[in-house]
């Protein structure tokens, strides 16, 4: 008996250390592999758009309406060529056919309302025949017809610019240096006009003050 006992613990004994030895065939959770690490996405790059330096339009149209401007009554083309600079030019009718160009420099670019100062040269077309009366009716009458020749004038100019949207308004005070001599040759040889008299064949003529108004329209994106 005491034989049989001996054998049963002999086998007990050799099939636990054949389960300790025998490799599970199905794993167990603790020895799953875990997923698979995959890098993280990189932050996006942020896009930051281009500083804006001006409001203005780098092509713009301008009217010009007034007194003594470069143009006179009529039209001009402006370009940006910096944040707030821009060359301009034009043609227009005054006592004449006027033609010129310029540029300006507008101390705010970024504001809706800037003050500028700017630089024009024009030349004003020949102009025959002009008659002028002074005191017409009266003993002091006095009447003169003269010749204006093609004249050159440099405009020294400043002013505001409003510019709220794609239309905006210009104001400008200025004056035109007129770079030629008594712009005019009188048709009756010998007469001398009186002081009153030159003094408004200067007003009518080339040069002198501008007091003028203008529109400047964009045609191309700011």
């Amino acid at each position: 008996m005491l034989r049989y006992s001996i054998l049963a613990a002999g086998l007990l004994l050799a099939g636990q250390v054949a389960a300790q030895n025998e490799l599970p065939s199905t794993p167990q959770p603790g020895n799953l592999p875990g997923p698979a690490t995959r890098p993280a996405p990189a932050a996006p790059t942020p896009v930051f758009a281009p500083e804006r330096t001006s409001l203005y339009s780098r092509s713009t149209l301008g009217i010009d309406l007034g007194w003594g401007a470069p143009y006179g009554w009529g039209i001009s083309y402006a370009y940006l060529v910096g944040p707030g600079t821009d060359v301009t030019a034009g043609l227009g009718i005054g006592v004449g056919g006027k033609i010129g160009i310029g540029v300006r420099h507008y101390l705010a670019p970024l504001h809706k309302l800037s003050p500028y100062f700017g630089l024009n040269l024009a030349r004003t077309g020949r102009v025959d025949e002009v008659t002028l009366t002074l005191d017409e009716g009266l003993p002091t009458e006095e009447t003169v017809t003269y010749v204006q020749p093609p004249s050159g004038v440099l405009h020294l100019r400043s002013g505001l610019r409003w510019q709220p949207g794609r239309v905006g308004l210009l104001g400008t005070l200025g004056y035109g240096v007129r770079l030629s001599g008594d712009p005019a040759t009188y048709a009756a040889p010998g007469s001398t006009p009186s002081p009153r008299m030159r003094q408004l064949m200067r007003i009518i003529g080339p040069g002198g003050l501008e007091v003028s108004l203008g529109m400047a329209i964009a045609l191309s994106p700011r």
